[in-house]
């Protein structure tokens, strides 16, 4: 029979619960200093959001022209092609230079890298005082037991930092349970600083602003001509084309 080791029912007060708490702290002060230090979002010019709108109002008829008889849709159709051909609600004049730009001269490319570089320095700093703090209080230190087998592939994660080849896999040592934390604590962060929240509505706004013109992107006269020559080709068939039969047929 391998012997167990009694473990002091003390431990979980003085060790496993401080270590997980202060982790828990640790990362809603750095949330609550990233979103202190992040840029507050920019002020879209309204001539880039009346571009985009227009494009959205062409694909709109686009997809649901059925809705219109013969005479509107021609008329909408003269209008959508007319002024997609044209230059009137371009956000910008449409440079000829073919050149490609420099990413790194653009302004919003160094405020995403100046921001990417905050939120590693407040990801690093943080753990590797928590990591310290850890080793120097609560070294070799055998913290619990779990409640479930686990094959010798665990050994390695479960008991970092504790030179004991034959010990059972089942027992965690300090510093591996400050690396569960690490990994785990990531949906008590979400849930106690809302943070997904916040990163859905990131999201969603992103989605609802196309990347027109921007870097990698088609130009934005390319975008419209395209559009425009969709609408041409469009064959119209109106949902109001032999309604005064198909009603009969159903009521008769």
């Amino acid at each position: 029979m391998e012997e167990e080791l009694v473990l002091d029912p003390q431990l979980k007060y003085w060790v496993l619960f401080p270590i997980s708490v202060v982790m828990v702290l640790v990362g809603l002060l750095r949330s609550s200093f990233t979103d202190l230090l992040s840029p507050g979002p920019k002020k879209i010019p309204y001539k880039k959001i009346r571009e985009t709108q227009f494009l959205r109002r062409a694909e709109c008829f686009r997809a649901s022209n059925n809705v219109l008889d013969v005479n509107q849709m021609e008329s909408r159709r003269n209008y959508f092609i007319e002024k997609l051909n044209s230059s009137e609600y371009y956000s910008e004049k449409i440079s000829t230079d073919d050149t490609p730009k420099n990413p790194f001269t653009d302004s919003s490319t160094n405020d995403a890298l100046m921001s990417m570089m905050k939120g590693n320095l407040l990801n690093y700093i943080p753990q590797s005082l928590i990591m310290a703090w850890v080793n120097f209080f609560f070294a070799d230190f055998i913290v619990m037991k779990l409640p479930f087998p686990l094959t010798d592939g665990f050994k390695s994660m479960l008991q970092s930092g504790v030179a004991t080849p034959d010990l059972n896999v089942r027992y965690v040592s300090a510093i591996s349970w400050y690396f569960v934390n690490l990994l785990g604590l990531k949906p008590i962060y979400n849930l106690l600083g809302d943070n997904e929240a916040m990163s859905t509505i990131l999201a969603q706004s992103q989605q609802t602003m196309p990347n027109i013109g921007g870097p990698g992107a088609p130009k934005v006269d390319k975008i419209f001509q395209g559009c425009a020559e969709n609408i041409k080709l469009i064959k119209h068939e109106s949902i109001f084309d032999g309604i005064a039969s198909r009603v009969v047929d159903v009521y008769s």
